[in-house]
């Protein structure tokens, strides 16, 4: 079977033996690379529901589509949205993807293994386009498309077909045909492009050719001016035809890079009037920097001129023009290597990350704005390993290593520049080694000496040149096991050591002083559990106890021992006795700070006032360390991470594990600064580092879209029974919502691919909200019972750096009036009011006119008979008025007799006046009269009943005689009221 006779066939051999590879791949082991290659970090990306990468691609939205052997994903950065063949017209031809590319007009085109398709936007479905049957009547192969190359210049689109050869897409008949049937449609003569099963297109816009790879021999290019076809032979170092060319790519104005499935990389040197091949760039066993193997799947350009090969079988290569080869990056036990021997694509998005699709294990992606930190521990790689992933201390050198102490793995010399570790370690036979594995505090104490406190091993000084260790004093102290170092400015060494105090060293003299909890003396610790010295710029030390508190000993007390213990200005519940202080600094505004297990504590050295500081901003209150920047930033590492203060925001930046940071917990007063402003920070899991002024930053701004409306939370489709959109969602500028439809839910999304799920989001419904609603990172935004009326929905987005989209994403919204309030209703109310009010004026009319004539009847009737009464009351006037003149003559006899009546009333009334008075006066002296004989009576009455009883026979006749003249007196006044009364 020739390879010209058969391509099809050879080209499917060639894939078999692909995949046979890739799977002896996953088999085998694999080995880190022993190439120096700079350091890349590969963050792997799930969720997606095939994991056969074929190509990328970023549409002008900013959309990312990965094309995959069972579908087509759109990634937002969080959520994939998969794309299907579904047996019907408007969705894909095969769901196996071949190749992508968005043209210069924003259309979107998709390769498959049956055919060419177009994304269309605004109904959110694909246009198939298929050759003419005509032009292949008996083809029984499927259309393979391969490639995509658009001409800006003719206007058209070139696709490579494993089964159709060369086809051309004209954008303004919307046709897709063979490349011989261009023009006249009659083959060219010199060269059948449609006989070969093509797999790889080039597009050299400044010489106007176009070049195509494919499985015949040899390379191939069209003069787009002549459409004259020419070919370009290609034989490996042995003389032998390369066949089966599966990737083309022009990495710069003059060169063309040519892969293949089998013999490496071919360059061809466009330069000259005509082109000529030139190295051929293959694996080479013992070459450092040759391939990894021959087996070449794509290579690729991006916009900082790198050159990326994609292997089969051999990772992903990147080619350095100084060193004339390749870096290679294969899977290791390095948590951010490469995920997957085979390698099939890459792709640089707008933002420079690289995205490299695997053959079997997804997405990997190169975030230049992801790993703000570096991360080293202990692994069973070659290179770079520590020996203990539990860091307590760090030291830099004059050379500028780094000595790394380990709870367990001694000292780990890490020098940046060369990316090694040496070890110094304990040996039982060796009375030079390190007394202990377990290193606690180092301090330089000069002339290339280090003092390295240990758990249960005292003090040791190594010679930071030779690595040479000699044991220092530890029979004559208490500090078997040492916390902390420091030596102040009169070069006394301090040291805090397990239930020791504070200890004080004269390296001159080798005398110990040693401060510890007297219960007689008031002026000493009040506890020997310490842990944390720092001397400040005034020469005070500070010392920081375990579960015991705070304490100053000032310069004039050094010698006296004179620990102050220090409070909170006289609040109970603001008390630092019982923290664990973990770490002591002076900040550059000459305050003191403290780490400790309940927050982070700042002290006026002046006026010794305290104050907890960041209690609502920090993630945690438990402060292993902390540290502040050249910048004069604070970066504190908590039991949750690291945290940054910025002082001059007053505003806190959090990181996590999702930042590069390890997933184990920060150790107590590991924060180290070097001298180069790089800040290294160790935990259980290692050593973290980084430089906060180099720290990347994610600037750009992430595009905003609305993704998603439901109502009454069922999504909304175009074209579905709601009726609320005919074309998709993204493309429509208003929705209107009947007003029944009372409740719906708008979805949006950021296009932010570093730590999406750090992007935060703001919207504002105008109309309604009259401010923003910081919602984080939720995705929705709900309404429910709005007055009808129009609105006007806005979103935006920050990314995970905090930056934000000051130009929001918008759509209008409607909600109509209910039924009655619609214009036509209200219209029709009019007239049914206006036609009532017409019916009842009507009837009132009507009813008037008709009482109107009874009236007029009935006045007739009136008329006609007050006529009649009117005449008989004239004729009983005219006899009224006769009996008038006799009535005025009876009623001046009457008058008359009334003044004379009145005349003798009033006489009559003065006489009886007169008399009424003598009768008054009769009564008043007869009373007088009556009075004096009874008051006798009343007095001899009381003598009768005091006087014996022949006395009382006379006073019983005095009593009769008064008696008697009583009634006289009685007699004459009846006569002479008689006589009165007569008399009237």
């Amino acid at each position: 079977m020739s390879r010209q006779q058969h391509p099809l066939l050879y080209s499917l051999w060639v894939t078999f033996f692909f995949l046979f590879g890739m799977q002896v791949a996953v088999c085998g082991n694999v080995r880190s690379s022993d190439l120096s290659a700079p350091k890349l970090d590969f963050h792997h990306i799930d969720g997606l529901y095939n994991n056969q990468i074929t190509a990328f691609c970023q549409d002008d939205k900013g959309y990312i589509w990965i094309g995959t052997n069972n579908g087509l994903h759109r990634y937002d950065g969080e959520k994939y949205r998969l794309f299907l063949n579904n047996g019907d017209s408007s969705s894909l031809n095969s769901s196996r993807v071949k190749c992508l590319l968005e043209d210069s007009k924003g259309m979107f085109w998709m390769g498959a293994t049956d055919g060419l398709c177009r994304y269309v936007s605004e109904t959110d479905k694909f246009e198939n386009l298929n050759v003419e049957e005509r032009y292949f009547p008996e083809l029984s192969y499927p259309n393979v498309i391969m490639d995509l190359v658009e001409d800006t210049v003719l206007r058209q689109l070139w696709v490579a077909s494993l089964s159709e050869g060369l086809l051309v897409y004209d954008y303004e008949t919307n046709r897709l045909t063979p490349f011989f049937a261009k023009g006249e449609e009659t083959p060219l003569a010199n060269y059948p492009l449609h006989s070969l099963a093509l797999r790889a297109l080039a597009l050299d816009v400044q010489r106007h050719q176009l070049w195509i790879g494919h499985n015949a021999k040899g390379l191939n290019y069209l003069d787009l001016k002549t459409n004259q076809v020419y070919n370009l032979p290609l034989r490996d170092q042995n003389g032998q035809d390369v066949q089966s060319i599966v990737a083309l790519e022009l990495i710069d104005a003059d060169h063309l890079w040519v892969g293949t499935a089998e013999d490496g990389v071919f360059e061809v040197d466009l330069s000259q009037g005509s082109p000529a091949v030139g190295r051929q760039m293959v694996h080479m066993a013992g070459q450092k920097y040759s391939l990894r193997n021959n087996f070449i799947t794509s290579i690729y350009l991006d916009r900082e001129g790198h050159v990326w090969v994609c292997n089969d079988n051999g990772g992903l290569h990147r080619y350095d023009s100084l060193v004339e080869g390749f870096y290679n990056y294969v899977p290791d036990n390095s948590p951010n290597s490469i995920t997957n021997m085979s390698i099939r694509c890459v792709y640089q998005d707008r933002q420079n990350r690289l995205w490299v699709g695997t053959a079997l294990e997804g997405v990997d992606v190169v975030d230049p704005y992801l790993n703000k930190f570096y991360h080293i521990r202990k692994t069973h790689a070659k290179s770079l390993s520590l020996s203990n992933n539990i860091i307590r201390d760090f030291h830099e050198d004059e050379r500028g290593r780094i000595w790394i102490a380990t709870d367990g793995g001694g000292i780990n010399v890490y020098d940046p520049n060369n990316e090694s570790v040496e070890l110094i370690r304990w040996d039982d036979h060796i009375e030079t080694s390190l007394s202990s594995d377990a290193v606690l505090t180092m301090l330089d104490i000069g002339e290339s000496q280090l003092m390295v406190g240990t758990w249960n091993g005292g003090i040791n000084i190594i010679d930071t040149e030779t690595f040479e260790v000699k044991r220092f004093l530890p029979e004559k102290t208490a500090l078997n096991s040492v916390f902390e170092l420091i030596q102040d400015k009169d070069g006394m060494i301090w040291a805090t050591g397990f239930a020791c105090g504070v200890q004080r060293i004269d390296m001159s003299s080798g005398e110990v002083q040693s401060y510890r909890y007297d219960r007689q003396n008031p002026n000493s610790l009040k506890s020997d559990l310490t842990f944390a010295l720092y001397e400040d710029s005034r020469g005070d030390i500070w010392v920081g106890g375990e579960a015991s508190g705070l304490y100053l000993l000032r310069y004039e007390n050094k010698n006296r021992g004179y620990f102050e213990p220090l409070q909170f200005n006289d609040d109970e519940s603001f008390d630092i006795a019982n923290d664990w202080v973990a770490q002591i600094i002076e900040g550059k505004d000459r305050r003191i700070y403290c780490a400790t297990s309940s927050g982070l504590i700042r002290v006026d050295s002046e006026t010794m006032e305290f104050e907890r500081v960041l209690e609502e901003k920090l993630p945690a209150s438990d402060i292993r360390s902390i540290v502040q920047d050249d910048r004069g930033d604070f970066w504190f590492a908590t039991i949750r991470g690291l945290s940054k203060y910025l002082v001059e925001s007053d505003s806190v930046v959090n990181y996590s594990s999702r930042d590069g940071l390890q997933q184990g917990k920060f150790t107590k007063n590991t924060f180290y600064k070097s001298r180069t402003g790089r800040i290294y920070v160790g935990g259980t899991e290692g050593v973290n580092y980084f430089d906060p002024a180099q720290m990347p930053f994610n600037s750009f701004a992430p595009e905003v879209y609305i993704s998603g409306l439901k109502l009454f939370n069922k999504k909304v489709l175009p074209g579905d029974s709601t009726g609320l959109i005919a074309q998709h969602l993204s493309t429509v500028d208003e929705v209107v919502f009947d007003s029944d439809q009372w409740q719906f839910t708008i979805g949006y999304v950021a296009l932010n691919y570093t730590r999406p799920e750090y992007t935060t989001y703001a919207y504002q419904l105008e109309g309604m909200d009259n401010r923003w609603n910081y919602v984080g990172h939720q995705t929705e935004a709900t309404y429910s019972h709005l007055p009808y009326g129009s609105y006007v929905f806005k979103v935006k987005a920050a990314n995970n750096d905090g930056v934000w989209q000051e130009t929001p994403a918008s759509i209008r919204i409607v909600i109509l009036p209910p039924w009655w309030l619609k214009w036509w209703v209200i219209v029709l109310e009019v007239i049914g009011v206006a036609l009532v009010v017409y019916l009842i004026v009507r009837w009132r009319t009507l009813n008037l006119y008709r009482r109107e004539r009874r009236l007029k009847n009935m006045v007739k009737e009136r008329t006609a008979l007050l006529s009649e009464k009117n005449m008989e009351l004239e004729g009983l006037n005219k006899a009224i008025m006769d009996q008038a003149d006799e009535l005025k003559a009876y009623n001046d006899a009457l008058n008359e007799m009334n003044e004379k009546l009145e005349e003798l009333v009033q006489i009559r009334t003065h006489e009886i006046r007169e008399k009424n008075e003598k009768l008054t006066k009769f009564a008043f002296d007869n009373a007088h009269r009556v009075r004096g004989p009874l008051t006798r009576i009343m007095g001899m009455i009381a003598l009768v009943k005091k006087t014996s009883s022949e006395e009382k026979k006379f006073w019983m006749d005095k009593i009769e005689e008064s008696s008697y003249e009583m009634d006289e007196i009685t007699k004459s006044m009846g006569s002479e009221i008689e006589e009165h009364l007569k008399e009237e």
